[in-house]
């Protein structure tokens, strides 16, 4: 089982970097915190993981609903606040397929799709869930944003606090995640199991789902180790015996910037990258 210190990034593809970051940055009260050529890291406030946003041009596919990440709210009231304002401005942005607030596994969400061809939540949870046994629900803040951080749209984002994945087979799935990569389960239902760092409030949501979706590599969700001789140990083991672990790919071990890191496919044909001395 992996020893890591923490699940610290996403990685998303989109078109264009310039469509895109004003959806975090004005609908989600996400930061730029990082730019170059073709990529940018978009930061939370009051959330440590980060986003590392891919320009993939023209051709970057349209991913389904099922592969979209999410930012949190402090009240129901919230969400409807935001569908109409997704809904007043979705011209400005190039909003589409904006649903109606909804309910489903315990939260209170509106969707949209971004013009880079993925789709986003807003959401709501009763922190009271936390009380039996969904730990997902709790409040993954301390101090929320003030109304003037977020003025003017009825609604705050408080928090980046998920993505989304599809697999094959959740019990397959739900083991290779605590058995190999040394993840939590936070919630688990009969085809769904949200998933996290022990240390982190953040998670990963995993629907069963037939057909697939199959991603490219640019999308993934990078875990930390201590140090990069454990990487490169890793990038050993799963290069030697990852099939017999649920390891379908294993990338080449990459150095770069007093980065160690290499990227991996699971079971379910997923994307994965192990790294350390990540920029933070």
């Amino acid at each position: 089982m992996l020893n890591t210190t923490g699940l610290i990034q996403g990685h998303y593809e989109c078109r264009s970097l310039a469509e895109t970051l004003p959806v975090f940055t004005d609908l989600l009260a996400a930061e730029v915190i990082e730019q170059r050529l073709g990529e940018a890291t978009v930061k939370h406030p009051n959330t440590d993981w980060r986003l590392v946003v891919h320009e993939g041009g023209p051709s970057a596919p349209e991913k389904s609903f099922d592969n979209h990440y999410g930012f949190r709210v402090g009240s129901h009231q919230e969400v409807e606040a935001a569908w109409e304002y997704l809904e007043a401005n979705k011209g400005n942005y190039r909003l589409t397929q904006i649903t109606k607030p909804q309910q489903a596994h315990f939260a209170y969400s509106v969707y949209f799709r971004e013009p880079g061809g993925n789709a986003l939540e807003i959401e709501y949870y009763n922190p009271g869930g936390a009380l039996h046994g969904r730990s997902h629900t709790a409040a993954h803040w301390e101090t929320p944003l003030p109304n003037e951080r977020f003025s003017g749209r009825g609604y705050i984002p408080q928090a980046f606090s998920h993505g989304t994945l599809q697999c094959d087979d959740t019990e397959a799935s739900r083991r290779f995640y605590t058995e190999i990569l040394g993840l939590q389960i936070a919630a688990g239902f009969n085809k769904a199991q949200y998933i996290k760092h022990i240390s982190t409030p953040w998670y990963i949501v995993v629907l069963q789902r037939s057909p697939r979706q199959y991603l490219a590599p640019v999308n993934r969700f990078t875990l930390e180790v201590g140090s990069p001789a454990e990487v490169e140990e890793v990038h050993g083991k799963f290069a030697a015996e990852g099939r017999t672990l649920g390891i379908t790919d294993v990338g080449n071990l990459e150095r770069a910037g007093g980065n160690t890191s290499f990227i991996f496919s699971d079971l379910d044909r997923n994307w994965w990258e192990l790294t350390a001395g990540a920029r933070r």
